[in-house]
């Protein structure tokens, strides 16, 4: 356990690529940290030696092949992604933190790193060619949430110390976890015709992670996909003590017919792979457009994401987001959540920052793990037919919650 919440610190300079900052800026933690998810003391999850409420680390990665994306022995490397202990989520945590610079000066020019660079270039790839637009996007959205890497963590290090640690310790975790070479090894290989169980993926993949269970996904082709890796993490992330855990989720593939496409970079692709979470363009009804309904209540939501017993429905858009997950849009704009953290819609709201959860089966729309949703009514306007409620996430207080899917 932890004394207390105060750091440790080494003594002697602390090589950050080619640059060395003073040793005030090299915080270390106690072997025996606690892991993250194993205490609820709030003095240790304010340390910067305990990772909450962020507990859980997935190292994702994926598998794009029509167009063929990165090498074609190799996933690629999609994130390093901060989960909540109960397999929630927050994003985009402080705005103050994004990245405001191009990648490429921080790790090149700022740290002198140029083999981290060139192994992002490498393996760090972006299915529309823009790779530095993915390197941005998942340090705003994740890295500004990983508490033990907050610059208040950091002491007197270097400015951007804490972007740079991010994709330095995101590749280090990647090069791991060869998941080509653990399908390999198992007699899995990429090919047009085999077709392999879901027991046979899953135990290759497991071999591979200290028996651990591994999550995996296949699109709509029933073709292996994306590969994600959990941990807990023992201190602060900048000690890289990730340790294996199974996943929190069941493996959305089927139990047997999964393929293994190759990579062919002759292969112009069918118009995209329609599942890939990069697609950049996608239709407006890529994936699916209705009505938002609410489970066991009267009415829908209208353009501006309020819940309206009586008006017009509007039609909201299920489309695929540029970098995961899904965006909603009505004709007001994207969809988003305001000031007041309840749901809205409008051109203030950018695709980029808002990513929702859709699943095509039942149609249900979640945000952040989350699927249960309440009534604000604090902020509702309107009186008598004309009465308009916005809707927010559940936070525990909601008391009587619903679902809300597209129909």
């Amino acid at each position: 356990m932890l004394a207390d919440s105060t750091l440790a610190f080494p003594q002697q300079l602390l090589k950050l690529g080619n640059t060395f900052v003073s040793k005030d800026s090299a915080p270390s933690c106690p072997v025996d940290s606690p892991i993250s998810c194993s205490i609820s003391n709030a003095d240790a999850q304010n340390s910067c030696c305990y990772e909450s409420p962020g507990g859980i680390l997935l190292q994702t990665q994926f598998w794009d092949y029509s167009p063929a994306v990165g090498a074609d022995d190799a996933f690629t490397l999609h994130g390093l992604w901060p989960d909540n202990c109960d397999g929630t989520y927050a994003q985009f945590c402080d705005s103050s933190l994004n990245l405001k610079g191009d990648v490429k000066s921080i790790i090149v020019d700022q740290y002198k790193d140029q083999a981290l660079y060139d192994l992002m270039v490498a393996n760090w790839k972006n299915y529309n060619g823009n790779d530095e637009s993915l390197w941005e996007h998942e340090y705003n959205k994740h890295g500004t949430c990983i508490r033990t890497l907050n610059p208040k963590c950091l002491g007197d290090a270097a400015s951007n110390q804490n972007i740079y640690q991010f994709y330095k310790i995101t590749e280090a975790l990647y090069s791991k976890l060869p998941t080509y070479k653990f399908l390999t090894d198992a007699g899995i290989h990429p090919d047009p015709s085999a077709t392999y169980t879901k027991k046979q993926i899953a135990d290759a993949l497991s071999a591979g992670f200290g028996g651990k269970n591994v999550y995996f996904k296949c699109d709509n082709k029933n073709a292996l996909q994306e590969v994600w890796y959990f941990h807990h993490l023992r201190g602060s992330i900048l000690g890289e003590d990730f340790i294996q855990i199974d996943s929190l989720q069941g493996s959305r593939c089927p139990d047997s017919g999964i393929k293994w496409i190759p990579k062919s970079k002759s292969n112009p692709g069918d118009g995209g792979n329609p599942s890939n979470p990069s697609n950049p363009n996608p239709p407006l009804d890529a994936v699916a457009s209705g009505y938002l309904k609410l489970t066991n209540n009267p009415g829908c939501l209208i353009s501006a994401g309020n819940w309206y017993s009586t008006g017009t429905c509007a039609t909201y858009r299920v489309q695929e987001s540029q970098f995961g997950g899904y965006n909603l849009k009505t004709s007001k704009g994207f969809c988003g959540f305001d000031q007041n953290n309840d749901f809205a819609c409008g051109s203030q709201y950018q695709a980029s920052k808002y990513q929702f959860q859709y699943d095509s089966s039942s149609g249900q729309i979640s945000y952040g793990g989350k699927s249960d949703w309440c009534y604000d009514k604090r902020n509702s306007h309107g009186g008598g037919n004309q009465l308009q409620i916005p809707v927010k996430l559940d936070d525990g207080n909601c008391g009587t919650t619903f679902k809300l899917y597209i129909k």
